[in-house]
């Protein structure tokens, strides 16, 4: 499995904001309201960023420091950073499309309820951007880094 790249996750958001930006006019032009936000989608995107980094602490140590106290398997590692890997593409796709819901509630900001999904749709964005930033870090924890000489007793192969 490859690193993700930065610039595939700023790809992927990128080409989410227009279409986060059509599904709301679609669904203002169809019902005559923005498309509802939930309160608890920035919660539950916290909640797994720290899931997350606490995985990549748990990784990290594991496979850097050595310590093989812990119960962590290879094959755990290994699941750990595919899920790291969905999640941050997933992050990446959430951020650009209530980046579009957000720029469609800023034409309605003269009511309450525009102001307020404006301001929850910003809110979705930050914390998209934390479990991505969350979900990359849990993926570089996983990788091995390469053996050194000390590891071969300081033999050279002839």
């Amino acid at each position: 499995m490859q690193r993700t790249r930065i610039g595939s996750l700023i790809w992927v958001a990128l080409v989410a904001v227009p279409i986060g930006w059509s599904i709301g006019r679609v669904v203002d032009a169809t019902s005559g309201a923005l498309p509802p936000i939930p309160w608890v989608l920035p919660l539950l995107l916290l909640f797994l960023a720290i899931g997350m980094l606490a995985g990549a602490r748990a990784v990290r140590g594991w496979i850097t420091e050595r310590r093989f106290d812990r119960r962590i398997d290879a094959l755990r590692v290994a699941r750990s950073v595919a899920l790291a890997k969905a999640s941050a593409y997933f992050g990446a796709l959430l951020v650009g499309v209530y980046a579009g819901l957000g720029l469609l509630a800023l034409d309605h900001l003269d009511s309450p309820m525009g102001r307020n999904r404006a301001v929850l749709s910003a809110v979705v964005v930050v914390a998209s951007v934390v479990l991505t930033v969350a979900a990359v870090r849990l993926e570089r924890a996983g990788e091995v880094p390469p053996p050194s000489d000390d590891e071969n007793g300081g033999a050279h192969p002839a």
